[in-house]
């Protein structure tokens, strides 16, 4: 089991582990995550953005999004606020993988990251513990 540093905003950790931002996460999807790096051995920083509309940090956010190596971003579980952010935030970075249960979102003209859930972190993060073994 990896050790986890869990941070949420406002604040930000800089050390070399891998970043993982989730942005509004379902209860589903968090525990989807809790099962998958029970078998991780490399440790990370997990960012997390799930405020309340009145808390909103926006520079926080969108500073985040371009600094995370990995980007999951739960669109139907987001504020509209932040739903209104969402084609810069799967835009942002190449590594931003999101979901949503719209039939025809036109975020699929944007973005190929489109997920269902979160099996693709296994490919992923097994090359990352390839590199950090060699």
């Amino acid at each position: 089991m990896p050790n986890i540093t869990l941070i949420t905003p406002p604040d930000k950790v800089f050390n070399f582990n891998k970043s993982i931002l989730l942005i509004y996460p379902s209860e589903t999807l968090k525990q989807e995550f809790q099962t998958l790096v029970q078998d991780w051995d490399i440790d990370f920083n997990l960012y997390m953005y799930n405020l309340e509309s009145a808390e909103h940090n926006y520079d926080w956010l969108l500073s985040m999004v371009k600094i995370a190596d990995t980007v999951i971003f739960d669109i139907d579980n987001s504020t509209s606020e932040i739903r209104d952010l969402a084609s810069y935030i799967i835009t942002a970075n190449l590594h931003t993988y999101w979901l949503t249960n719209a039939a025809q979102p036109v975020y699929n003209n944007i973005s190929i990251n489109r997920v269902y859930d979160l099996t693709f972190l296994k490919g992923e993060m097994n090359g990352v513990q390839q590199q950090s073994q060699e």
